[in-house]
């Protein structure tokens, strides 16, 4: 019953109640009396708690809030994967080391050294912020644990806190690095644009193996990592690439031939291994990003189209027309 219900019935007691001889009402006034007492004190304490819902409820809003700001500004800070992890099921998920079946990326800028000085700070923040925060989004995609940034190179391993199997995780992290090298030629084509002329090139390593993963550190500051030879022979594999390519270690290989076709690249000896190591190139398919770029360059002549960026389509055509017409007169 509602409080308008409850003071229709005590207005229609009232009515009935006057209408009543002065023997029976008496009585009846009293109970009345006392009920509508007992009506205000209800109101009274109804209220009280509705304030104090209310009041639990900002509260509670709040706290949610701070909790999801929390949450972001957390996956900043630590890998998104490790975040997440420590979401879900606490820190005891990633308070332990343990040995994992993991794939490693290892990235490095050629000739950073000489970009540093060739540059001016404020245009190499801008480039490497561009660089790092479009590396990362791609390494989120793929569901990689981002280890670290040291300098210009980039640490990502799969395979922990979570794996999809070691296949499949060699298979995301070797098509993450595609996907990397593919994007990087359409930022190279924005920063040339933008007038950063020097070239950044990135040659990538992969090598998937056993490694011990968990928090390393201090007593008071941990970090999650892995440790073990495949690290280092990732790091290695990744020195011996060439510029604007991807190399896999044979590992690495055995997990994705049956789904990312390669080419076999150098054999070389790797520390800690008896025979040596055939290393391959990953060859990248046409995904339906690439379908949508074009890119070229020769001299007196650059060309960049991003079909998925176009919103005047007549315009870009016309302006098309009109760099044919010109290439073509004598």
């Amino acid at each position: 019953m509602t409080s308008d219900d409850t003071e229709q019935l005590i207005a229609s007691l009232q009515s009935k109640i006057a209408a009543l001889h002065d023997d029976e009402k008496s009585a009846l006034t009293s109970d009345l009396t006392a009920l509508q007492a007992l009506y205000a004190r209800k109101s009274r304490q109804l209220d009280r708690l509705v304030k104090l819902s209310d009041a639990n409820e900002a509260k509670l809003t709040k706290a949610n809030n701070t909790l999801a700001d929390f949450s972001q500004n957390l996956s900043r800070f630590v890998p998104k994967t490790v975040a997440e992890a420590l979401n879900q099921t606490g820190s005891e998920a990633i308070a332990k080391t343990e040995r994992r079946d993991v794939t490693v990326f290892f990235s490095d800028i050629v000739g950073f050294t000489t970009m540093t000085e060739r540059m001016e700070p404020e245009q190499l923040a801008s480039v490497m912020t561009d660089y790092f925060t479009e590396m990362t989004r791609i390494c989120d995609k793929w569901g990689g644990t981002l280890d670290q940034f040291v300098g210009d190179a980039i640490i990502i391993f799969f395979g922990a806190p979570d794996s999809a199997g070691t296949e499949q995780d060699a298979v995301r992290a070797v098509s993450m690095a595609l996907e990397m090298q593919s994007r990087l030629s359409v930022m190279q084509a924005n920063w040339d644009a933008a007038g950063y002329t020097i070239p950044l090139r990135v040659r990538m390593g992969l090598s998937s193996g056993f490694c011990n993963v968990g928090n390393f550190g201090s007593d008071r500051r941990l970090h999650y990592t892995a440790l073990g030879n495949t690290m280092n022979e990732a790091a290695r594999i990744q020195d011996l690439c060439p510029p604007e390519q991807v190399l896999v270690s044979d590992d690495c290989y055995l997990r994705i031939r049956d789904h990312i076709a390669c080419e076999k690249a150098d054999e070389i000896q790797l520390r800690g291994r008896a025979h040596p190591t055939q290393l391959y190139l990953p060859i990248a398919k046409q995904d339906s990003e690439a379908k949508n770029i074009i890119l070229g360059r020769e001299t007196g002549f650059r060309l960049y189209v991003d079909k998925t960026h176009i919103k005047e389509k007549q315009n870009v055509i016309t302006l098309l027309e009109a760099a044919l017409q010109l290439v073509k007169e004598d």
